[in-house]
């Protein structure tokens, strides 16, 4: 019990010292090959063949946007003219570096205006899907994590009608899901107990030992402060 509290009071000193980041440089890809390159090719997709999201991942629309697992997408319209802000926000438990996905603008009646990408949590706008793509990909790369990416109908006198399929992202940091020791999807106390339980043992493998020197020290606990609470969106 002493340990576990020991513990407990230096993974608090650690969290409390960690200071976000509010400023990105973005670059936007058309090419989904040069996209998975800068990002080395980690990324996970979310394909809409079914209702559930991938784990982390939520969205909300002010207006109509739905998945449709029949044609295994998410659809959307977008009004230019509204009572609410026209709008669908994408939000991930854990901060990624990298979005983008297969976009379809238009629908009955043409093409609508265009859609312009913002990073809620950073505020930059970071640019606009034209309304004459028509399957084609569109991402983008932030040097700075972030963890929503809201889109706006543009401005005009058409509604946006849109489609968005296989969508990607790209988790900041793959050593979170190496660190989820019990596969919940989620950093917490189970964590932190498998180390306070393996604390200074120099026995291989040793769970809890994410610097590699076969032993459970403070740069693991320093590395466990991070990714307190972060989820594994994989």
């Amino acid at each position: 019990m002493c340990k576990l509290l020991m513990l407990g009071v230096t993974l608090l000193t650690l969290l409390s010292s960690m200071v976000p980041v509010s400023e990105a440089a973005i670059t936007v890809y058309t090419n989904k090959a040069e996209w998975e390159n800068a990002l080395s090719g980690s990324f996970v997709t979310e394909d809409f063949s079914d209702d559930q999201l991938n784990i982390g991942v939520s969205f909300v629309s002010t207006e109509s946007g739905h998945i449709n697992p029949a044609e295994e997408c998410y659809q959307d319209v977008l009004a230019s003219r509204s009572n609410n802000e026209p709008a669908t926000t994408w939000s991930f438990a854990s901060a990624i570096i990298g979005y983008g996905g297969n976009w379809t603008l238009g629908g009955p009646g043409g093409s609508g205006n265009y859609l312009l990408i913002y990073i809620d949590d950073l505020s930059p706008y970071v640019g606009f899907i034209s309304n004459s793509y028509g399957g084609e990909f569109w991402g983008f790369v932030s040097d700075t994590p972030f963890t929503s990416v809201r889109l706006v109908g543009g401005t005009g006198t058409h509604q946006q009608n849109y489609r968005l399929d296989d969508m990607v992202y790209s988790q900041y940091h793959p050593l979170i899901c190496e660190m989820d020791l019990n596969a919940d999807g989620i950093i917490n106390f189970v964590e932190f107990a498998y180390m306070a339980a393996e604390w200074h043992i120099e026995t291989a493998p040793v769970m809890g030992d994410f610097t590699g020197d076969a032993q459970v020290t403070i740069d693991d606990l320093a590395i466990l402060g991070i990714f307190w609470l972060e989820f594994c969106l994989q």
